[in-house]
């Protein structure tokens, strides 16, 4: 079945179809969002839509529907309705199982057959709006028209879009109830809100008469980060640092060495904040406290023995190999400015192009104020970029090398943009394999003179 998604799914969603990712739905939705500051724009309306207990409610008659009209054969959705229809179900009370029962609806949460089944049922919701936002009535979203964007979804993660007046938004909740009358998937309106913004708040008792949604307020988190009309504030970064402080205090200091939290830390800066240096031009106070935690980390109580600026340069230059965040978060917002340089076919590229390029080239645009921080920064580090090379075809060839199956490798960009030292000849014979890690890193502290001998103790 994957293969036929690209073909089958509308682009608005993003989840389980190759070549689109989640980061491409909270970059349209971060752009349609920064326009709800401003009180004399245009009505605007966004509804963030929760689906109650989602997998546990399709109707099984809708999804053999689904399949049928989506051009499956007969024989094929046999074979998946079987699957989905047999299992049977006991409750375990007190660890003893209790009962026989067979199921009348939902997929089976763990198959991995039931997410793509999920993803066939809500494309009959993108085609149903597709269908009911062309009456002349609905007006789009500001910034959708052109494109005719509606909504996002990442699989149940659902966002609505359109100008905020009492019609459109009709239009939009009509759809909603229709979809959950035909497939079981019903609203949870205790966990979705509706955003008004510019003049529309002037109807906002009108319209709050006609849905039955709460009134929201930003920051909203969707997709696990929080999006705002205006830039974060640092204060709006504490779940990423708070999530960084629980993965390295799960650890005991005392119960790894220097060389495994060396390991540990590469794995926060590559692993577990990577997914918000994908999506966020992060502020260098937030970096630098990431920089912070780490650092304590890895040396404890004691001070610092070498500058952390050395430690993020490679093993062959004498450094750790860890990632400097900064040029790390740069390097992962390249591949989004590559993406719009290829014109890969997402729907945020196709954004940027409709909106901000139009026709003019990603390497020569210069950002206007009123862009947002992310394409502001995308500009930024492509003229970095540019930097490195002599002119715009050299650093597109160059790029063009960093490639691996047509996608941009980060860790190559990162080789590009770091600061560079030296080789350092010794380098080559104390990370062996053979070697244990920890007997490599009294090494390389000995290399560089920083083991607490008493002469390098009488010089603090």
């Amino acid at each position: 079945m994957i293969p036929c998604l690209p073909d089958l799914i509308d682009h608005a969603q993003g989840a389980f179809v190759d070549g689109r990712l989640m980061i491409d739905n909270v970059f349209v939705a971060q752009e349609l969002i920064k326009g709800y500051s401003r009180k004399r724009a245009s009505p605007r309306c966004m509804i963030k839509v929760d689906l109650r207990k989602a997998y546990d409610t399709i109707s099984w008659d809708f999804l053999a529907t689904m399949l049928t009209h989506l051009g499956f054969p007969g024989r094929f959705i046999h074979w998946i309705m079987e699957c989905v229809t047999t299992p049977s179900y006991s409750i375990s009370i007190n660890g003893v199982l209790h009962g026989h029962f067979e199921g009348k609806r939902g997929l089976r949460q763990g198959d991995p057959m039931s997410p793509l089944l999920f993803v066939f049922c809500l494309e009959y919701f993108s085609r149903l709006l597709n269908i009911r936002t062309k009456n002349p009535m609905f007006k789009h979203h500001p910034l959708c028209g052109s494109l005719n964007i509606s909504h996002v979804a990442y699989a149940d993660d659902l966002m609505l879009f359109s100008r905020g007046d009492t019609t459109s938004i009709q239009i939009l909740t009509q759809a909603l109830e229709d979809f959950g009358n035909i497939s079981g998937l019903r609203v949870n309106y205790d966990k979705s809100n509706i955003f008004l913004g510019g003049n529309a708040y002037y109807d906002l008792d009108t319209i709050l008469e006609l849905v039955d949604f709460k009134i929201g307020t930003f920051p909203v988190k969707y997709l696990g980060v929080p999006l705002a009309p205006l830039k974060l504030s640092v204060a709006q970064y504490a779940p990423l640092l708070e999530s960084i402080t629980t993965f390295i205090n799960a650890w005991s200091i005392k119960s790894l060495s220097y060389a495994g939290r060396v390991e540990l830390i590469k794995s926060v800066i590559q692993g577990v904040h990577s997914f918000w240096l994908h999506m966020f031009p992060i502020p260098n106070v937030i970096l630098d406290r990431i920089t912070s935690i780490c650092r304590i980390f890895l040396w404890g109580s004691k001070f610092a023995r070498v500058a952390w600026a050395d430690i993020c340069l490679p093993k062959e230059e004498g450094g750790l190999g860890i990632h400097d965040t900064k040029v790390w978060n740069k390097a992962l917002l390249s591949k989004t400015f590559w993406d719009i340089h290829t014109k890969k076919d997402t729907l945020w590229v196709k954004w940027v192009h409709g909106v901000y390029l139009k026709g003019r080239c990603v390497w020569e645009f210069v950002p206007h104020e009123r862009d947002s921080q992310l394409f502001k920064k995308i500009a930024q580090i492509r003229d970095e970029i540019l930097s490195k090379f002599q002119d715009i075809p050299s650093a597109i060839l160059g790029l063009s090398a960093f490639q691996m199956n047509g996608k941009l490798v980060s860790s190559k960009v990162y080789d590009l943009l770091r600061p560079r030292a030296a080789t350092r000849v010794w380098m080559p014979f104390i990370w062996k394999d053979y070697i244990p890690p920890k007997f490599s890193f009294v090494t390389w502290l000995a290399f560089r003179n920083r083991l607490a001998t008493c002469d390098n103790l009488h010089r603090l």
